[in-house]
Order: C-alpha cells, then structure tokens, then sequence
C-alpha cells in the first residue's frame, strides 16, 4: 500500500511516497548477539631491566658478590602526553602506590604511579615535556 505524505523541510515542501511493506518484506536485519567480553588486563608501566649487561668473560666469575647485577625498574608512560607535575626527586624512597608523577593527555590528568619500592635513581623528564608512549620517564633501584 502506498501512502503519500507532504513534508516540509527548511520551508520548502516536498511530497513524498511511502510503501507499507508486509512482513515478509520486512528491511530488519537480525543481529547475532553478543557475548560481553571480561574487563581489558591493567597494563603494567614499568619494566625490570638489568642496570649494567655483564660481559660474557664477566659473567663465568664475579669477583665479589657485591658486583653482581643491580635490578632497577624504569617508568614508561604508557601513552604520549604533556608533564604537568613531577614529585620524584632522584634520591627519593617510594613504595608501591606512590604517586611520580601526572601526565595530561586527550585533557585528562593521569597520575603515573610506582609499581615497585625502592629509591629514584634517574628522574628523565621535567614539567612542560612532552613524551612519547613507552618512553622512560623515571628508573627506581
């Protein structure tokens, strides 16, 4: 069956003509359904690197136990934005949980916290900078 209708649009008029279609002529799709997918895992910021690689002569026979490899965790921000705040000083004790420092990015304050406990050895980024995703800001030891 077809229907005529008489549509104004910005002050203009227009007739038009719609068709009732039956239901076997029907435009619906039918969408399968989805399955809600579990929460995205937290994306760990930080990375354990050695601090110096030891030689492979080195590595056969330390001399003293002390000279063995010192385990550090460098900070990476985890997307590209601007520095607007630093709280780490090199030196500083921090604990898991501590805040480093805030990072702006899409107009949204991220505050970048520390994983791990230990002392700031390197702070490598300063207020105003702007960083780059995986970039190291901070190495805690």
């Amino acid at each position: 069956m077809v229907k005529k209708y008489r549509v104004s649009v910005n002050g203009k008029s227009y007739e038009v003509e719609v068709e009732e279609m039956g239901q076997s002529q029907s435009n619906e799709v039918d969408y399968p359904e989805r399955t809600p997918q579990p929460p995205a895992e937290k994306v760990n910021t930080q990375k354990s690197i050695p601090e110096k690689p030891k030689k492979k002569e080195e590595v056969e026979e330390p001399e003293e136990p002390s000279q063995s490899l010192e385990e550090h965790t460098e900070v990476v921000a985890p997307m590209a934005g601007l520095v607007i705040e630093v709280q780490a000083k090199p030196g500083k004790k921090v604990e898991p949980g501590d805040k480093l420092l805030v990072l702006e990015a899409m107009k949204m304050e991220n505050d970048i916290i520390s994983d791990t406990s230990g002392v700031i050895k390197d702070v490598n980024c300063k207020k105003g900078d702007n960083v780059e995703t995986g970039q190291v800001l901070i190495t805690v030891s």
